[in-house]
Parts: structure tokens; sequence; C-alpha cells
């Protein structure tokens, strides 16, 4: 594990060349590689704004190691619609750091951090269950046939001190 710290960089979209860089590593690793994401599908829909999508980049000495991008509000919580960390930071905490970035900047706001791992992505799931997400929920079919995805949380606080969520139009 690098001693040096990671950044946290908030965006609404990647740049082109971001988005296709990031797309590439990713379309060739799972789950999206098992889920069918093209490279180009990828890297459009990280240049997709929205206004509940915050994107965050986490670096390391000017180097991406990993990207999250956010919905929020969702659910009474945040739901965590994208969570990779790039092979080449992988087993070094990036992906334990960004969770606990994300707890740190929601919690106060919400009381949830909501996410989905598909099925056969045990590997995954335990890391989620580690970090404190439990499965509440099993949605089959979702992207593909025959693909499972378990719907997980994190309770981050009580009800009664998130502050109240506002919906969004």
């Amino acid at each position: 594990m690098s001693s040096d710290p990671l950044e946290f960089i908030a965006r609404d979209a990647l740049s082109a060349g971001e988005a296709r860089t990031i797309a590439a590593i990713l379309a060739g690793s799972d789950p999206w590689l098992t889920l069918g994401y093209g490279a180009d599908a990828l890297a459009r829909g990280l240049q997709l704004t929205h206004p509940d999508l915050t994107r965050y980049l986490a670096v390391r000495n000017g180097a991406i190691q990993g990207l999250v991008g956010v919905r929020y509000p969702w659910l009474r919580g945040a739901y965590i619609e994208l969570f990779a960390v790039l092979p080449s930071a992988q087993g070094q905490g990036v992906g334990r750091a960004v969770l606990t970035f994300l707890e740190r900047t929601y919690r106060g706001r919400t009381a949830n951090l909501w996410l989905l791992v598909s099925g056969f992505n045990a590997g995954a799931r335990a890391f989620y269950e580690k970090q404190g997400f439990r499965p509440v929920g099993l949605l089959t079919d979702l992207v593909i046939a025959g693909q499972d995805e378990v719907l997980m949380r994190k309770v981050i606080q009580t009800h009664s001190t998130a502050a109240p969520q506002t919906p969004s139009a």
C-alpha cells in the first residue's frame, strides 16, 4: 500500500480522454466484461451529466487509481452506481479509502449507502460485506439474462440524525 495520500476530485462528467482511457480498462475486466459493457458505451456513459450524479476520481500522485459514480438522493440514501479500482491500484487500500471517503461525504446528509454487486462477483461482494454493507435484495436478470444483481445497503446513521432529503425534479 502506498503511503502517499489519495485525493478525491468531484466531477459531473469525465473528459473525453479520461473516459476513453478508463472505459477501455473497465471493458476488459469483470464485471463489465461478463455483463457485456463495451468500451464505447462505457466512455459515453462516463461523459454524461445528470443533476443527481457526481463522479469522484481517486487520484494518487496525479494518476487515477479509481472512479466512483454516486447518485444522490436515492432511496433515503446515496446510490453507488459505479465503483471501479483500476487493476494497477487493486490491493493497495484504494477501495476501502473510497468507501470511507463516501461515508464521510454523505454522513449528515443521508442515512444509507446503496450499491449493486453482480452475483457472480464473489470477491467484490465479500469486500463490500467486510466494509459493512449487507445484502437486502436480489434482482434477477437485471442487466443480462442469467445474471443476478445483489442490492446491498450500509446504514451510515440513524434516520433521526440524517438531514431530510429534498426530492429531485
